[in-house]
């Protein structure tokens, strides 16, 4: 299937062509929709039906969205799962210390087959100094594909940079990741300074 994929409920509509107002108008509707279903579960006394709804219209929002970054946080260590990592406290690394990153996107395309949902992330990065001059980095250094049962917005990556082969000073890494399936892609800068040993 080509083309975004809007996901509410068990179906998976394709907005392929369509203009961009009307499917931004129709998640809108449907996310609404699945809102006020949720409410009447709520008021029903039927909470997993709640919940249910309210995943509806996360999905339907998040997969309607423009591909963005939402979340390009130093952590202390690989992040172990969705959103589980420890943030790093401010401060320069030492010499060796492994930079390490979280990375957690929003409105990336599913595709649908064989009753499975599948999506991925590329990535680039260059390690910038303050001046901006181009110190290193690689192209395509990333290719994290995702499949799921049903659909989810429990995605993410994590980046690792040893700092082993950097002088003391400071630094930017570049960060460039792209929806695999949709094209789109968004670009962050995250700085960060080596310690003199």
């Amino acid at each position: 299937m080509a083309g975004r994929a809007a996901l509410g409920g068990a179906m998976l509509v394709a907005v392929a062509g369509g203009a961009p107002a009307t499917a931004a108008a129709d998640a809108n509707a449907e996310a609404r929709a699945a809102v006020a279903r949720a409410a009447d579960s709520v008021t029903a006394g039927r909470p997993a039906a709640a919940v249910e709804a309210l995943r509806e219209a996360m999905l339907t929002v998040w997969s309607a969205a423009p591909f963005d970054l939402v979340r390009v946080e130093a952590t202390t260590a690989t992040a172990e799962g969705f959103r589980a990592y420890a943030p790093r406290p401010d401060g320069p690394y030492t010499a060796g210390e492994p930079l390490h990153l979280y990375v957690e996107p929003i409105g990336l395309e599913y595709e649908f087959a064989d009753g499975l949902y599948t999506m991925g992330l590329k990535a680039d990065f260059l390690v910038l100094d303050t001046d901006g001059t181009i110190l290193g980095g690689q192209r395509d250094f990333a290719h994290v594909p995702f499949t799921f049962h049903v659909p989810s917005t429990a995605v993410f990556m994590t980046m690792s940079l040893g700092t082993e082969r950097l002088p003391a000073g400071d630094y930017v890494i570049q960060l460039t990741v792209r929806d695999a399936l949709g094209g789109g892609a968004a670009t962050r800068e995250v700085p960060f300074s080596v310690a003199a040993p």
